[in-house]
């Protein structure tokens, strides 16, 4: 194994990272909790901290920290180990044997190092303006937002002038080229090799890596620059450009943030803006999460689903909402997700609900209906004649149902549908079965398995074979009981069975170990095992003597 990822191993608490989330419990030497992985109801996944690894025996899913993070986040391996070498406090080196790939990666990891750092200049600077202009301040706090939220979120201010960030950044050391790449700064076309700031008059809100270091922001207009032509209607929120650390189709807002909870919640609340986010948290729903400048993508499926297949689309109570919420629930119940959405009064938005009383946001949140159900209603204005309304529903509410998994569920649902058109459930049954089964968007999407036969590694062995693989896995080759079994059960016989269970080396420990349990030690179960092989093999052989 790598040095490098050896000394972080050596260097995690692999309990301190899982535990963040899953509940675990002490199991003898090993840790134990339900499985985050797959649905279980009785715990079945085993943390070992001596050796820094995991297991499942009810899917098998097993690894080190790093799979860990990876799986649970949704991240590559280089990220993971950048993230756990930053938890070990240790310095990476470029990983790579050739020369000039070594300098290439070596040039890259020093360029997203310092869009990290003029990610973080930036944010503090905004943060320091916005304590300057206290009509900012005051009108977050009109929108509902505490003074704590406020700085827990880090959220700023962009000056309404063109170059306050850049000048500032220039001052702090850093280049153009590196301001610009970061996107905090767009050129000049007037005036060739000057740039000015890409973010003026805004409030700022920073958008964060899965570490919590900010990456991009969201701007939300403010005010105009002073002498600024008023014929042109700024946009109301402006993003950050996609660069080399943010891609908008792979970052959730506050999801750093929100992990935890969700995985705690078994329930994702996903919300349109950045102030529906922040109010979510500060009102008592930790499980938020909201989308950077995009629609909701295949990629942001595969990230949540790794936590929870339960989703609430809180969306904002008007046409562009509904629009948008009926995409982002198709795409979500295709890929595997339990997918409701709460009702808010006309025109509001969780915001709004949330400034007025957080106690109601939480309440619409509870009451959530599935999205079959609410987009039949919403999909219906007063005005609406029964044909049209039918085509509306059959359009848009149908493939709902077709994509739900559940049998059960679309019965019901077809039910529902065909009462509230008046029409028969069989020709309701027929439009729905000539919807597609799967849309090519939502085929890469990974699935989290809802059961699953339990993992087990020694199911095809013997009694006999079980108790010396269990020790063959768990002592070293230069052990006494290694000595022992090769002289019990024939070196040859090992050596094959060694061979056949390599891959579940790891699993055959854990099961040991189990074995051993809290009370008891490794010497006193071994001993008792390689008795109970002895007596084993002897009556084999004296089978195999008179048969």
């Amino acid at each position: 194994m790598d040095t490098e990822v050896q000394t972080i191993k050596d260097r995690i608490n692999i309990v301190e990272v899982v535990g963040q989330y899953v509940q675990l419990k002490r199991a003898g030497r090993n840790f134990s909790g339900k499985c985050p992985f797959h649905n279980e109801r009785t715990p079945s996944f085993m943390v070992s901290p001596e050796r820094g690894t995991y297991i499942c025996f009810g899917c098998g899913e097993k690894g080190d920290v790093f799979s860990f993070v990876q799986k649970m986040d949704g991240i590559d391996f280089p990220t993971a180990l950048k993230l756990m070498a930053e938890k070990a406090g240790i310095q990476l080196q470029p990983r790579t044997r050739n020369p000039q790939a070594a300098e290439e990666k070596e040039q890259q990891i020093e360029k997203e190092e310092k869009l990290h750092e003029v990610c973080e200049a930036a944010t503090a600077f905004y943060e320091a303006e916005l304590q300057k202009h206290p009509a900012v301040l005051e009108y977050l706090k009109t929108r509902g937002l505490a003074e704590e939220t406020i700085a827990a979120w880090r959220l700023g201010y962009a000056p309404a002038a063109w170059e306050s960030l850049a000048r500032h950044l220039v001052a702090k050391g850093f280049g153009h080229p590196d301001i610009v790449d970061a996107g905090f700064a767009v050129r000049s076309q007037k005036r060739p090799g000057e740039i000015f700031d890409r973010f003026r008059g805004r409030i700022m809100f920073p958008i964060f890596d899965a570490g919590g270091a900010p990456i991009a922001v969201s701007g939300r207009f403010f005010e105009k620059i002073p002498g600024q032509s008023g014929d042109v209607e700024p946009a109301k929120y402006v993003n950050s450009p996609e660069t080399g650390l943010f891609k908008k189709s792979k970052v959730l807002y506050g999801f750093d943030r929100a992990r935890v909870a969700i995985r705690k919640a078994d329930c994702i609340l996903l919300v349109e803006g950045q102030f529906d986010l922040v109010l979510s948290h500060q009102s008592g729903l930790p499980f938020a999460v909201a989308l950077s400048g995009t629609a909701l993508t295949p990629e942001h499926l595969s990230l949540l689903s790794r936590l929870s297949k339960r989703l609430i689309l809180a969306l904002d109570a008007d046409t562009a909402g509904v629009r948008s919420g009926l995409k982002s629930a198709l795409m979500a119940i295709h890929a595997g997700f339990d997918v409701k959405v709460p009702l808010f009064a006309a025109g509001q938005d969780p915001a709004d609900v949330a400034r007025e009383n957080p106690e109601l946001l939480k309440a619409a949140i509870r009451t959530s209906r599935s999205a079959v159900e609410f987009f039949l209603d919403a999909l219906r204005p007063g005005t609406l004649d029964n044909r049209a309304y039918q085509k509306v529903v059959e359009a848009n509410v149908l493939p709902l149902v077709a994509a739900v998994a559940s049998s059960i569920e679309r019965e019901h649902f077809i039910r529902i549908i065909a009462q509230r058109l008046g029409v028969p459930e069989t020709a309701v049954r027929a439009e729905v079965a000539k919807r597609p089964a799967l849309p090519a968007e939502a085929s890469s999407i990974v699935h989290q398995p809802e059961a699953q036969l339990t993992f087990d590694p020694l199911g095809q062995l013997s009694s006999l074979e079980k108790k010396v693989a269990m020790l063959l896995f768990s002592f070293g080759k230069d052990s006494d009981i290694h000595e022992r079994l090769a002289g019990l059960v024939g070196a040859q016989r090992l050596s094959q069975l060694e061979a056949e269970l390599e891959a579940q080396a790891e699993a055959l420990r854990f099961r040991f170990e189990a074995e051993v349990g809290e009370h008891s030690s490794e010497t006193t179960i071994a001993a008792d095992m390689l008795a109970d092989i002895e007596r084993e093999v002897s009556r084999e052989r004296l089978r195999s003597k008179f048969l």
